[in-house]
């Protein structure tokens, strides 16, 4: 499991308030016109399942061994053009994206059960 984070995008998530003890969660999520969409937010507290997926440069990026096989070989950059300004996600295990960047099609192999592998 690897993820990579620009130094662009290293220097934006310290500049927003991350270190000191708090990290990324970065997960995924069922929703958006693809099917898929990342949960991103910043944390204090892990958990029994959570996996740290990148600890460099006092940023570290948390997320549960459940989305590690949908976020391993993601790339996080960051744009400031400005035509389309903000954080940049490429996910090598997408199959195809919205328009808008904002959500992802996995591949089938990748999908997560909408009640989290505990239906019944």
């Amino acid at each position: 499991m690897e993820i990579s984070v620009t130094t662009k995008a290293t220097n934006q998530l310290l500049a927003s308030g991350l270190g000191d003890g708090n990290f990324l969660r970065l997960g995924v999520q069922q929703g958006g016109c693809a099917g898929m969409s990342y949960s991103v937010f910043i944390d204090e507290n892990l958990t029994a399942n959570d996996q740290v997926i990148y600890e460099e440069g006092g940023l570290k990026i948390v997320a549960d061994q459940e989305f590690l096989p949908m976020l391993d070989g993601l790339n996080i950059d960051f744009s400031d053009d400005l035509i389309q300004p903000g954080f940049i996600l490429k996910n090598p295990n997408s199959q195809q994206s919205c328009g808008c960047g904002s959500s992802f099609k996995a591949r089938e192999e990748d999908t997560i059960t909408p009640c989290g592998g505990n239906c019944s």
